[in-house]
């Protein structure tokens, strides 16, 4: 498969994952936690080991926390010190929901295609 084995495909595929979620939180404000559901189980497809997943989701910390911290009534949600209260909690459900699923799944696609490639 060269999706797997080519690693220009890998690390552009774990760069537009934050810049997907950043566009539907834009485009989808209402319904933020479902695409980015939707899209976190596409990429667990698509992610070749944990590494892509830890790095995509590094760039994606990095990028919300700068847009928290330039925030200028974006979405109006007020301003940096109305949100300080939710938003560790925001990360928590984050990673939670977002994180460890694919910390999961990842190594057991891996696990499974493994098993499929020794069967052959």
């Amino acid at each position: 498969m060269r999706l797997y084995t080519n690693r220009r495909l890998q690390l552009g595929l774990a760069i537009l994952y934050p810049l997907l979620l950043g566009l539907f939180l834009t485009a989808f404000s209402s319904a933020f936690w479902v695409t980015t559901l939707i899209t976190m189980l596409v990429y667990c497809a698509l992610w070749k080991n944990i590494g892509y997943v830890l790095f995509s989701n590094a760039l994606l910390l990095v990028m919300s926390a700068l847009l928290w911290v330039t925030e200028r009534d974006y979405m109006h949600m007020g301003s940096v010190e109305e949100t300080r209260e939710w938003l560790p909690f925001a990360y928590i459900l984050y990673g939670v929901m977002c994180l460890i699923p694919p910390l999961i799944l990842v190594p057991l696609r891996n696990f499974l295609l493994r098993m499929e490639d020794r069967r052959r």
